[in-house]
């Protein structure tokens, strides 16, 4: 079983309480009082299930499909609504492809590391960990699709690097300039015939952060007191915080939203809408974090008089024998129609098939725009006013023959 990180400091919460120290205050008042409540979103436990099929398949030097129909904490590898075998597997190459083409070494496979002599809560839990004589390799795994990480500056790849050296006498006396090559593993976000993002940096630069940004930013954090709402800073950190639902900037956007009509909406100026908008992510994340809590108290025994448990919705499905009944009385028409898959479908078959896709698939000229937070990497786009669609098709006079 994969011995996971539980430090309210830990490697993972990393880019988070280095931005908002609400986060982390909040999270230690409600564990001192015993007030703090665990909820782990699917995704989360399905992300810890992929980590373990993975790290046994690396550990034990077996292909990850030799697992299919295995259950690994609930969820069953191969099958729908269980772990991606695809997703899997593109770590676990990366993994031992390090390995084979570095030869001997050390490697750290789902490794947790507490150092507790620098800090009590200096604790965290490297996924893939590599080194030998030539440089030091860290693989960072995420299961998730619905928000990428970039491994360039990434502070929590910072994070298990200075763990790793700081636990090793003989990396920690290596020259400052010894190359340590960090990534994060993503195909479900990615795809996964994406090579992993990787960052290149040194020991020395992993060491300045560790000893200059993050032990002064974990000390201060520990002598604080008191909590103020201006210690709560909102971002994409927010998506993963423990304490989200107590939050006063998430439940402050979340009454905006909710008391907010159709009409008064209308009325705001383009400052008010500004303002809204750049809080509706919040407001969103706040809504998940209620859905998710409301269901495990509810599956818990809770009574919660606004909400009931139902059965999930499902389609009807033919029984055996179905197929010949049905063709013997419709033929043809109790099938639908042959259609090509989209270049995406595509693209996963097979390497060929991404070959096929970049060669014959395109986008068609934009179907209209929509709206994106301006952090979007998306370039932003004019829309097209009457006069410019005129404009667009108008013919100069030369062209009419004037």
């Amino acid at each position: 079983m994969i011995h996971l990180e539980h430090s309210p400091l830990g490697g993972s919460g990393a880019h988070r309480f280095m931005t908002c120290a609400g986060s982390f205050l909040l999270h230690r008042h409600q564990l001192e009082n015993d007030e703090f409540e665990n909820i782990e979103s699917e995704f989360a436990s399905r992300g810890t299930a992929a980590h373990e099929l993975a790290a046994r398949a690396i550990i034990e030097n077996t292909e990850p499909f030799e697992y299919l129909g295995e259950d690994f904490g609930g969820y069953l590898v191969g099958w729908p609504g269980g772990i991606s075998l695809d997703a899997t597997h593109v770590y676990f190459n990366e993994c031992l492809g390090i390995v084979d083409r570095q030869g001997f070494g050390r490697v750290l496979v789902e490794e947790t590391i507490h150092l507790p002599d620098l800090h009590p809560l200096l604790r965290g839990t490297v996924d893939f960990g590599y080194y030998n004589a030539i440089a030091l390799w860290l693989r960072d795994y995420k299961n998730g699709e619905g928000i990428g990480v970039a491994a360039g500056g990434n502070r929590q790849l910072l994070y298990y690097a200075f763990l790793m050296i700081m636990a090793d006498e003989h990396l920690r006396n290596l020259p400052r300039d010894f190359p340590c090559d960090l990534g994060i593993v993503q195909p479900n976000f990615y795809g996964i015939f994406e090579e992993p993002d990787t960052w290149v940096t040194t020991i020395g630069y992993v060491l300045d952060w560790g000893h200059n940004e993050l032990l002064p930013r974990m000390n201060a954090l520990m002598r604080a007191q008191d909590i103020d709402e201006s210690d709560f800073v909102p971002g994409s950190h927010c998506q993963f915080c423990p304490v989200l639902l107590d939050c006063p900037k998430m439940q402050q956007a979340f009454r905006e939203y909710v008391e907010g009509s159709e009409d008064f909406v209308l009325m705001l100026t383009d400052e008010e809408l500004d303002r809204y908008y750049s809080q509706r992510e919040y407001a969103r994340r706040f809504m998940n974090a209620l859905e998710a809590t409301v269901h495990a108290r509810l599956i818990g025994g809770a009574k919660i008089p606004s909400a009931k448990l139902v059965e999930k919705k499902t389609n009807r499905v033919w029984k055996p024998g179905a197929q010949a009944a049905l063709t013997a009385a419709f033929g043809d028409k109790a099938f639908t129609p042959r259609e090509i898959k989209s270049p995406a479908q595509i693209e996963k078959l097979s390497s060929r098939g991404k070959e096929l896709a970049l060669e014959f698939g395109y986008k068609p000229e934009s179907v209209g725009l929509s709206v994106a937070p301006i952090s979007d990497p998306r370039p932003a786009a004019k829309p097209k006013t009457n006069a410019a669609v005129f404009e667009a098709h108008a013919q100069r006079p030369e062209e009419l023959g004037f």
